[in-house]
């Protein structure tokens, strides 16, 4: 299993933060990985809310599993194919920014060397992601890694 965190600050209020990251339906907005997010569940945003991704090598089903506003945001896959993914978002009010934590832990199916060989690539790729979540939310716009040009619109 891989298992790492990245941190960054994002100079807007911890409230607008958590409502975009809650949102999973943004996360084509600054993951460049992820094509498409559409909520399949029925009812409001929240825990036991379901999403279907699309990913560029794969689809999965996402679920929030821990949702309280405005400091945390756990999503888990719940597709039995792999990769298994634990995603934690979590927010502390820093003056007028927001620090955002995004703790993962990812089951590739893989052997384990694999995945340690890959582990640093994988922490390195989803840093850049949330570099680009800085720059869109500080700016309302973004290009992402593959081109794809996003706002906050």
């Amino acid at each position: 299993m891989i298992e790492f965190e990245n941190t960054i600050q994002i100079q807007r209020p911890v409230n607008e933060v958590f409502a975009f990251l809650s949102d999973l339906e943004n996360l084509p907005k600054w993951n460049y990985f992820v094509l498409q997010v559409k909520k399949v569940s029925d009812g409001p945003v929240g825990v036991g809310a379901t999403y279907h991704q699309v990913r560029k090598t794969d689809e999965q089903t996402l679920r929030i599993v821990e949702l309280a506003p405005p400091e945390k945001i756990r999503v888990t896959t719940i597709s039995r194919s792999y990769p298994r993914l634990e995603m934690e978002l979590v927010l502390q009010e820093n003056g007028a920014a927001s620090q955002v934590t995004d703790r993962w832990k990812l089951e590739s199916g893989r052997p384990v060397l694999l995945e340690k060989l890959a582990a640093r690539q994988v922490q390195s790729a989803v840093h850049e992601n949330l570099t680009k979540l800085k720059e869109l939310m500080e700016n309302g716009r973004v290009v992402l890694q593959d081109g794809r040009q996003s706002s906050l619109q």
